[in-house]
């Protein structure tokens, strides 16, 4: 066995990859620690991805997230592999001894194996059973700095945030945000997880974690004055200029009144989302499936969105012009429901049975600490994460139509038809 470095002489003879017989040569480097610290990081995950079923997120960000809270340098941690590269060799490893996924239930073993997981007191059924305070375990971050931001009154009832105060600090000097509410995945007794993520060039990572228990707009009031006096607190400033939000009513009210300075901006995937809902709520889904027609036109309604809003009523009248007769019904309807909700709330979503409290809490701990490992690694000058290939294209396509827009070289029809092809297809709303 040769040592890692191709130009360095060293080498060692062993029996089993255990017991050392003989070494040769000596080595012509300083020791890396970094180098040991990585080698001994890629034989504990593949141990792991070979003798549990554990989920490879889990594994890779479990092993990683001891590592960088070992080593705190910055440039040390530039150093490491980043948990892609670890997630996809981790998924190499795994697939390598991990017989062929059952596709039937005769497939399955049986028995089939049972773990139990020991809990360390009783889980809360209602928001009144959790514990006040909060155990201290769950208060701190990785690295025993707190975490807890704060934990009282939202709203109508108790919430709790979290952040640590580089978190903070990180946050009060980004000029753009994105908040972002999840419910299907939250405690079951909060009502959804909202996080706020910070952009920095061409890097977002998450910075505050809130669990809340309603989305009325007092509620998100309440949470969005309590982090603006925690930043002022930690900071003395914020230099927030602009927020995208989810569609939720509620929110932008509560920019619109106490941050009128902030621009407000809505996702535009999530719009495309909740307008095609609406399309299949109107029964027009075989419609968009079977006819090419009507798929145009509603691209083309969504990419409005993406005009200069001095041009979208004259480019909405435009379109309800040119409505096929067969749909006039159905897409009536649609337009109604436009018209009546564009600032109006959206209806409540659905739950589904969700994990423990004190489960998310370590995941918010987790997402913490990788947050922090990529800032650090950007500070360090390390490239952005690489965005997805069709997100890339579909931007360059809508460039480009914008730019032949505003040069006049195409008329509205024309980009509305390309911009809700290229943008709306290939995010996949439909």
């Amino acid at each position: 066995m040769r040592c890692t470095k191709i130009s360095c002489p060293a080498s060692i003879t062993t029996s089993n990859n255990d017991i050392i017989l003989r070494t040769n040569e000596i080595h012509n480097h300083l020791i890396e620690t970094n180098d040991i610290k990585i080698l001994e990081l890629r034989h504990k995950l593949k141990k792991e991805v070979e003798t549990t079923s554990a989920p490879i997120d889990k594994i890779v960000e479990s092993a990683y997230s001891v590592m960088i809270t070992e080593e705190r340098k910055t440039d040390s941690v530039s150093k490491f592999p980043t948990i892609k590269t670890l997630k996809n060799t981790a998924s190499k490893q795994r697939r390598k001894i991990r017989p062929p996924l059952p596709k039937h239930i005769e497939d399955i073993p049986f028995p089939l194996p049972k773990h139990i997981e020991d809990i360390p007191f009783p889980l809360p059924k209602h928001i009144e059973d959790i514990p006040f305070p909060l155990p201290t375990l769950y208060t701190l971050t990785k690295h025993n700095t707190n975490f807890l931001l704060f934990d009282g009154q939202l709203g109508e009832t108790r919430g709790l945030i979290f952040a640590s105060q580089d978190d903070i600090r990180y946050l009060a000097n980004q000029k753009f945000w994105y908040a972002d509410g999840t419910f299907y995945t939250s405690p079951s007794v909060f009502y959804q997880i909202y996080s706020i993520h910070a952009y920095d060039e061409g890097l977002s990572t998450p910075c505050v974690f809130a669990l809340l228990a309603d989305k009325k707009e007092e509620t998100y009031q309440d949470f969005f004055l309590v982090l603006k006096k925690k930043i002022i607190e930690t900071s003395n400033m914020i230099r927030l200029e602009s927020i995208t939000i989810d569609f939720e009513a509620a929110v932008k009210n509560v920019f619109y009144k106490n941050f009128p300075c902030v621009q407000v901006k809505g996702c535009l995937f999530h719009y495309g989302q909740a307008l095609f809902r609406k399309f299949v709520d109107v029964n027009l889904r075989a419609a968009f499936k079977n006819d090419e027609n009507v798929r145009i036109w509603f691209r083309s309604f969504a990419a409005v969105a993406l005009l200069p809003p001095e041009d979208m009523n004259q480019a909405i009248e435009d379109l309800e012009s040119t409505i096929t007769s067969s749909y006039q019904q159905q897409i009536n309807m649609f337009l109604e429901y436009h018209r009546k909700r564009r600032h109006n709330k959206w209806k409540k979503r659905s739950t589904r049975p969700h994990p423990d409290i004190y489960a998310f809490i370590d995941l918010f701990k987790n997402e913490q600490l990788l947050a922090q490992d990529q800032r650090q690694r950007h500070e360090a000058g390390a490239a952005p994460p690489k965005r997805k290939k069709t997100i890339r294209i579909a931007e360059e396509s809508l460039y480009r139509l914008w730019d032949k827009l505003e040069k006049t070289q195409i008329d509205t029809k024309t980009f509305l038809k390309g911009a809700g092809l290229r943008y709306f297809q290939y995010l996949k709303i439909e």
